[in-house]
């Protein structure tokens, strides 16, 4: 479920006014950005790009598109099917500078609730009983839900539990453990995280497959592990980086003393920084 809003371009006798450059829509509000193009590409009008997905960093937790929609001669704003407060604030002002520049009207904006929208939200994720979590796409980095969490979301704070929850993934320091996989020789598919020495790392509880690798990972049967890496030297060149140990993934989180992680969310735990005896220890877990 998703929310798209529709403003109109300015006509006049002359016909439809010439369509915003991409970066003179992010000009309209102040601090917002996008990363979907190169720089060269923003100078174009906005629609000869697919679309553009617009935050301000620093205060948005999420994404939003906006496109041109050349059979309406309309702009199109999009949004995601869970947004925090904050996030809407940012696109309702984007929304009222955009209008201020066309001088039309806002088409959808006529009796939206927020709130009722997030809830709905909600409760479109609870409907699929099937999924082990609701994973959200944040400005930086997934956050993931377990049914408890959403539930708890509906409640008289939700919208400000959700806020709090998806900023700790967004805002932590830590670096975000990216899984590489290989084949053996024996046909067996090995997911590997690294975790480096002094480096505080966020990785998952229950490894998964990211959607880039599913369709060649489908029906596959994953043995899932993690690289324990020293660092020598500065850690600026990539011979910096040694690989000591490989265990078992399961193997490893049961090692892992409690006061060395934190849960972020329902999936994702921070771990660290370890080094000294700490690590030593970890080096020798046997799978």
């Amino acid at each position: 479920m998703t929310k798209t809003f529709f403003i109109p371009n300015k006509q006049s006798i002359l016909g439809e006014q010439e369509i915003l450059t991409a970066k003179s829509i992010l000009a309209l509000l102040d601090g917002l950005e996008s990363h979907s193009y190169d720089a060269v590409y923003l100078r174009q009008p906005l629609n000869r790009l697919e679309y553009i997905e617009c935050a301000i960093v620093g205060q948005s937790q999420f994404l939003f598109k906006v496109s041109y929609a050349d059979d309406q001669k309309a702009y199109r704003v999009d949004l995601s099917d869970l947004l925090t407060k904050t996030d809407w604030r940012i696109i309702k002002s984007f929304l009222d500078a955009l209008l201020a520049y066309t001088g039309t009207e806002i088409e959808g904006l006529d009796g939206f609730d927020f709130e009722a929208y997030f809830q709905a939200g909600i409760q479109a994720h609870l409907a699929d009983t099937a999924a082990r979590f609701t994973i959200c796409q944040g400005i930086f980095h997934p956050v993931f839900f377990s049914h408890e969490d959403l539930k708890s979301f509906l409640e008289e704070d939700g919208l400000a539990q959700f806020e709090a929850r998806v900023r700790a993934v967004q805002e932590t320091d830590a670096y975000f453990a990216r899984v590489s996989f290989y084949q053996d020789g024996e046909g067996q598919v090995h997911g590997v995280y690294h975790l480096a020495q002094g480096v505080k790392t966020v990785l998952p509880r229950e490894p998964f497959v990211p959607a880039a690798y599913m369709e060649q990972l489908l029906d596959k049967e994953v043995q899932w592990e993690i690289d324990l890496v020293q660092i020598t030297g500065y850690g600026s060149k990539p011979e910096d980086y040694e690989a000591i140990a490989r265990l078992d993934y399961q193997a490893f989180l049961g090692a892992l003393p409690k006061e060395l992680y934190q849960n972020l969310d329902a999936n994702q735990v921070e771990v660290g920084p370890v080094s000294g005896e700490d690590f030593e220890a970890l080096v020798n877990v046997k799978k």
